[in-house]
């Protein structure tokens, strides 16, 4: 615990957590909360597509202002881009809607390469969504097949008004001026099942810290941890400070689990992460490569009582250049949860075996190094 005051991440105890264990679970708890939320809706996402997901979340947002309820959120401008239309309708009824670094050829590339890749909503002040699935088909298994696998929780307790100052420091960043945030409701919006009582740390990339926050608490964990480590990430392309961790602990006997997508969106990525994987195999860590559905998780397990969920990737990109947002939840039924759902993932994956990857053709090793090089820009 003081180790976390020194990162300038306090826990923070008397929480209730939910945890969602899909894109589905994530998107029905989001639709719960705006349609019954009574004084304030705040929100961050990235991605915010213009198909029948996203109309229908611009939909109830908007019926939100209609019945009386302050409504205002932060999007990134990148990840928006092609739905623009959608959210003009929202400008056009009122909505304070901020593009976070908004795309144009007079700013500065450094400005542009970093963006807001959170995924946050906060409801009454009260109940609050963090998780790695964006507001799209892409991410909803009921009605697209090929759906995105994600992870995320709902809370309620002391973390949620944490939530609430963090967001106000990325409003403020995206241009908007400071403003009185919205009494806390009384009603219970999300039914539960609640785990409780729940100490959170909000590791936040928007906090004083920095993007420091998201890279050195990750490499506090690792260091801390005694005998097991379980990740499930879709853009693992550790740096060499990572993958020294990762193989220091491995040798020091933890047991060491990651899970990446088999198929993913970007060939590239997957090559530039796969360029990692013959020094983390030589320490012993085991790599799991799903098959199928896309694994978009950005979650881990550390020993039987830490469970990390948010949307962070292990890259340079989240470690150094994007706002990011994780909650780490010291429970053991929590971890214990997300345990469950990474072993159905390890059920459905291929294992990497040394030997196998060791005689890989030579021309995927120099496309994996190539890719590789890349990675601060991935």
């Amino acid at each position: 615990m003081r180790s976390s005051h020194r990162q300038g991440l306090p826990l923070r105890e008397g929480n209730a957590v939910s945890l969602l264990n899909s894109g589905s679970a994530i998107l029905a708890a989001t639709r719960t909360l705006i349609r019954g939320a009574q004084r304030s809706i705040y929100f961050e996402i990235y991605i915010w597509a213009d198909d029948a997901v996203g109309r229908e979340i611009a939909a109830l947002l908007l019926e939100a202002q209609q019945r009386g309820v302050e409504v205002r959120g932060v999007v990134d401008d990148l990840g928006t881009w092609s739905s623009a239309a959608l959210l003009h309708t929202l400008d056009q009824a009122g909505i304070p809607l901020l593009r976070f670094h908004p795309v144009a050829p007079w700013r500065r590339f450094q400005i542009m390469n970093r963006r807001n890749h959170r995924k946050l909503l906060i409801c009454d002040s009260r109940e609050a969504i963090v998780g790695s699935a964006n507001w799209g088909l892409d991410y909803d298994e009921r009605t697209n097949p090929k759906a995105f696998l994600d992870e995320g929780a709902v809370l309620r307790g002391p973390s949620v008004q944490d939530l609430g100052e963090d967001f106000d420091k990325v409003w403020r960043r995206a241009g908007g001026r400071p403003f009185p945030r919205a009494a806390e409701g009384s009603g219970g919006l999300w039914q539960g099942p609640w785990i409780e009582p729940i100490a959170i740390q909000l590791v936040t990339s928007a906090g004083r810290r920095g993007t420091r926050a998201i890279r050195q608490h990750l490499w506090l964990l690792i260091t801390l941890v005694q005998k097991e480590l379980l990740i499930a990430n879709a853009y693992f392309v550790p740096g060499v400070r990572l993958t020294r961790l990762l193989c220091r602990a491995a040798n020091r006997g933890v047991a060491i689990r990651i899970l990446v997508p088999g198929h993913s969106d970007s060939g590239f990525v997957q090559a530039a992460g796969r360029a990692s994987y013959g020094k983390l195999l030589d320490a012993g860590v085991r790599i799991f490569e799903r098959r199928g559905r896309m694994l978009h998780s950005k979650a881990a397990v550390f020993d039987e009582g830490l469970a990390l969920v948010g949307s962070g990737n292990l890259d340079p990109r989240s470690f150094r250049l994007n706002l990011e947002l994780n909650l780490a939840m010291h429970n053991r039924a929590v971890a214990g949860e997300l345990r469950r759902i990474f072993e159905g993932y390890q059920a459905e994956s291929v294992e990497i075996e040394t030997q196998t990857w060791a005689r890989r053709p030579w021309w995927r090793r120099a496309y994996e190094q190539f890719a590789y090089q890349f990675r601060w820009l991935l």
